[in-house]
């Protein structure tokens, strides 16, 4: 097939966008009504094709749900691997890894996970995706761990801070959706100074939390 020097898209690479809207599209529908209520069929019906047409790009929805997770690994693993080679402080690598990570997801439109949605594939790739997590809770926590010892954190609890980072970057792609009024860009810097500043005004700096509820 003639590409017109590059200008008309390849047999290959018309299949892959083909199956890269799919993923897009799948992966908003799980994100909305969730793996185990989505069928192939609803799928198909939204991409707007035959369910056979759709087998012949996906074997089965453990596969589709497989490769939309993969998907929002792959933002984490790309994060990480630019975080590791940027310069920087502890800290400063901290922020750029998950406002990097943050970006990515919404703009990949990956789906969230739920241990349900991993129990829902096979041993092996079950293995795969829960292993990159902890790749990636390695790298955060050991970014936290630095960041206290350098005095650019308080001593927080390391295990608790990474998993309430992690948990929040895998929830935006439960309520965030393309219509925002936001960009990605300025959802992450609003996530960070939430992070990094909480919600406190400066009156209550210092006081007793406790009794700000009595």
């Amino acid at each position: 097939m003639a590409n017109w020097n590059g200008v008309v898209a390849s047999r290959e690479e018309v299949r892959e966008l083909k199956r890269r809207a799919t993923l897009r599209v799948a992966a908003t529908i799980f994100n909305e009504k969730g793996y185990h209520a989505t069928s192939m069929d609803d799928v198909a019906e939204e991409v707007g094709v035959t369910k056979t047409a759709l087998y012949y790009y996906f074997k089965n929805k453990e596969q589709l749900l497989y490769e939309c997770l993969k998907l929002s690994y792959d933002c984490g693993q790309t994060a990480r691997i630019e975080a590791e080679a940027s310069d920087g402080t502890a800290f400063e690598r901290l922020c750029f890894l998950y406002r990097r990570f943050m970006i990515l997801l919404m703009e990949q439109r990956g789906a969230y996970t739920t241990m349900s949605t991993i129990r829902a594939l096979p041993e092996e790739a079950q293995r795969e995706l829960l292993d990159r997590r902890r790749q990636l809770d390695r790298y955060s926590r050991m970014l936290i761990e630095r960041a206290i010892a350098e005095g650019d954190l308080r001593a927080v609890n390391v295990r608790v801070t990474s998993n309430l980072f992690l948990g929040a970057m895998n929830w935006i792609l439960r309520w965030h959706n393309e219509d925002d009024g936001m960009s990605p860009e300025e959802i992450a810097d609003q996530f960070l100074d939430l992070f990094l500043n909480g919600i406190v005004s400066a009156k209550h700096e210092g006081s007793d939390p406790d009794a700000e509820l009595l």
